[in-house]
């Protein structure tokens, strides 16, 4: 997440989506856009771990944003996660 909450994703072929609001403050659970779940908890200082769920309730994913924002693509959801433990999705 970058400062006012916009958030920047990238897929594995280089296309670059960018977004603002719609954040999740951790730790707990969140639903995201596209029908994802997030379990978000601390780690430790700056350092947030997200779980990112399935319809079927299973692991699809994990980010770990320690000290610098992590993201993934899933299923043309973006989903970033900042290492202050806010998520964001965009479609």
């Amino acid at each position: 997440m970058r400062p006012g909450g916009r958030a920047v994703g990238t897929s594995q072929d280089g296309r670059v989506q960018s977004w603002m609001g719609g954040g999740h403050e951790g730790p707990g659970t969140f639903k995201l856009m596209g029908g994802w779940t997030a379990k978000v908890t601390k780690v430790g200082e700056d350092h947030y771990r997200a779980r990112i769920l399935g319809d079927a309730g299973g692991v699809s994913a994990t980010q770990d944003a320690n000290e610098r924002d992590a993201g993934v693509e899933a299923n043309r959801v973006y989903i970033v996660l900042s290492a202050g433990g806010v998520i964001s999705a965009h479609v």
